[in-house]
């Protein structure tokens, strides 16, 4: 049995730029430390799942933009 998680969350980038800097590496510092318990689901089979993985980037969808490029935690 596996806990499993997936977080998805759209935070407009003046409510971001509101949120202490302190606070925003301590997420991501959380998410680094809980990462480190994770598993590949069906490791090394033909159904693997890449469940190791975590990561952000700026999104201008809402601005009908293209999204910046993805960056690994």
């Amino acid at each position: 049995m596996l806990a499993r998680f997936r977080l998805d969350l759209a935070i407009p980038k003046s409510a971001w730029d509101s949120i202490p800097n302190a606070k925003k590496v301590a997420f991501r510092d959380a998410v680094l430390a809980i990462k480190a318990y994770a598993v590949k689901i069906n490791a090394g089979a033909a159904n693997e799942e890449m469940t190791v993985s975590a990561s952000w980037h700026w999104c201008g969808h809402d601005e009908g933009k293209a999204c910046e490029e993805e960056q690994k935690i």
